[in-house]
């Protein structure tokens, strides 16, 4: 997922058109050829052409440098380490490690249990990245609406890794995701109960979801994984929603008959709207603040979405767009506007 960036067109020309890097090498090309041409003096014959040859015998490291001494970073500026907000406990202090065993064993033990002749739905949220606010934000967003429209109150959990939260609310750890499934895959009704599994954060290429909380060592977060996590603790009905660069990549290793699937971009695109300033990601905002808020269907809200999220982009003139996926399984697709309704019902009875 990456922030929007706009040039306005009558500032910042340059630094679309050209990378800091790039700057740097032409200018010191400029100044090869201007000591060559100093060197050299008008008063030689071909002027003109030899100032030239001489820069570009002059630049000759710039060009085979990298090619001729691999192991030395030319262009590339050192890696930094991950750093941590200090107003807050290290994720790694013994008093946050201590919090932390108790805070998951309650979030476990506080599930409400399945509920006989009714279809419940089950919310677990999961954001391991926590070095933007913004998924904290979308996350809390997600499961309060879940818990007042879709009734899983009780039966929703969230795992984040944000500074704000290490003292009272479980860390987004892949051990503490298959722990969490493989509960409620214990609890629910396999042939009925639905589980809905909200992934967000950034993710890349190789559609691994980033999983940073410094200084801790975090495993990311595979599609792949994923899928396995889920089957071993053999939850049936799945919703499956991520929101993350390259997130149609989740799809293909997920899909089954019994699986609906929402992503915020397609397997090769990026997604807008993380940033450290961001209070909502353009997908999140779409699906959660506005198309469930009002609509019972997943696949419609979807739809809604999925119509606004290019409008917001058009907007703000990024590009590519992000392109948001859905995948529905034949046997979901037939089971989703029972849920649908029943979720209605109970709504307007005012047992949600």
């Amino acid at each position: 997922m990456v922030s929007a960036v706009v040039f306005d067109g009558s500032a910042g020309w340059l630094g679309a058109a050209l990378r800091a890097d790039e700057v740097i090498l032409l200018w010191s090309v400029f100044w090869l050829w201007r000591s060559a041409a100093v060197s050299l003096e008008p008063k030689h014959p071909h002027y003109a052409l030899r100032s030239i040859g001489a820069a570009v015998l002059l630049s000759t490291p710039l060009w085979f440098a990298p090619a001729l001494l691999p192991d030395m970073a030319w262009w590339e500026a050192p890696a930094k380490e991950p750093s941590r907000d200090t107003r807050f406990p290290s994720p790694a202090s013994e008093a946050v490690l201590s919090a932390q065993q108790e805070l998951f064993d309650k979030a476990l033990d506080d599930l409400a249990d399945e509920r006989p002749r009714v279809t419940d739905l089950y919310f677990v949220g999961f954001a391991p990245y926590a070095g933007e606010d913004v998924f904290r934000k979308d996350m809390d967003l997600a499961r309060d609406l879940f818990d007042q429209r879709f009734d899983t109150e009780g039966r929703s959990i969230v795992l984040l890794n944000n500074p704000r939260t290490v003292l009272h609310q479980p860390m987004a750890t892949v051990t503490n995701l298959r722990a969490t499934l493989k509960e409620i895959g214990a609890t629910i009704d396999r042939d009925d109960d639905v589980v809905m599994v909200y992934l967000e954060s950034h993710g890349g290429r190789d559609h691994r979801l980033a999983a940073e909380f410094p200084p801790l060592e975090l495993e990311q977060l595979t599609p792949e994984t994923l899928r396995t996590i889920l089957d071993e603790a053999a939850i049936k009905w799945r919703i499956i929603v991520v929101s993350a660069c390259y997130s149609g990549g989740y799809i293909e290793p997920l899909k089954d008959e019994f699986t609906l699937i929402l992503t915020a971009s397609a397997t090769d695109r990026t997604s807008f709207g993380c940033g450290t300033e961001s209070n909502a990601t353009y997908f999140a905002d779409a699906l959660f603040q506005h198309a469930l808020r009002f609509e019972d269907s997943f696949v419609k809200a979807f739809a809604q979405a999925r119509e606004r999220i290019a409008e917001h982009e058009r907007e703000q003139k990024v590009s590519p767009p992000s392109d948001p996926q859905i995948y529905v399984g034949d046997e979901m697709a037939a089971k989703l506007p029972k849920l649908e309704a029943a979720l209605r019902a109970r709504r307007a009875g005012g047992t949600i």
